[in-house]
C-alpha cells in the first residue's frame, strides 16, 4: 500500500535499500520540511492526489495507512499495509514539482491550504496528450470511474 522515499524510510526506521521496488496503485510517502517541521507528503501514485500531515502525528506506518484509508474512501488498492519503494522518475519529478509549488508559501498550520493548492494544480504526469493536463482532483474522478488513460504513458 505504501512506497517510501529514502528520507521517509529513514524517518520511519526502515531500510530503504531492502524494500522491494514496485509500481502500481500505491501511495508514495516523501518528506517535506516546512521551516523546522517535518511533514509527510503522501501522494497517490495513480492520481497525484496529495495528503499532507505532520510527521509527529504518527508513531508508525500503520497510523499513516489508517489515515489514508479514512481520508480517501475512493482508494481501490490494497487495504493492508505493505511497504516498498518506487523509482519511477516521472513520479519523482512530479513530487519534486509538488515540493516546489509549496516551498516557502505555507506554515505547518496551513495543511488544508497546501493540499488544496497542490490538488488543483495541473501536472504533465496526468496527461494523455500535449497540453491536455489534469489536476489531481480530476484524476481522482476518473480513477473512481475506472478511467486512467494517462497511466498507459507512464507504465508502458
Amino acid at each position: 500500500m505504501i512506497n517510501l522515499s529514502n528520507k521517509a524510510a529513514i524517518l520511519f526506521k526502515s531500510k530503504w535499500k531492502d524494500l522491494e521496488e514496485r509500481s502500481g496503485d500505491f501511495w508514495k510517502i516523501d518528506i517535506l520540511m516546512i521551516g523546522r517541521v517535518p511533514m509527510l507528503l503522501i501522494v497517490h501514485e495513480y492520481t497525484l492526489f496529495t495528503i499532507i500531515r505532520r510527521k509527529s502525528t504518527f508513531q508508525n506506518l500503520h497510523g499513516v495507512s489508517s489515515d489514508i484509508l479514512k481520508s480517501c474512501p475512493w482508494y481501490r488498492g490494497s487495504q493492508s499495509l505493505s511497504l516498498g519503494k518506487n523509482g519511477n522518475r516521472q513520479l519523482n519529478g512530479s513530487i519534486n514539482e509538488i515540493k516546489r509549488i509549496t516551498a516557502g508559501l505555507y506554515s505547518p498550520d496551513q495543511i488544508n491550504a497546501m493540499e488544496m493548492s497542490i490538488n488543483q494544480c495541473i501536472f504533465s504526469y496526468l496527461s494523455t496528450e500535449k497540453r491536455d493536463y489534469l489536476n489531481p482532483f480530476e484524476a481522482v474522478e476518473s480513477y473512481i470511474k475506472g478511467e486512467t488513460p494517462w497511466l498507459k504513458y507512464i507504465y508502458h
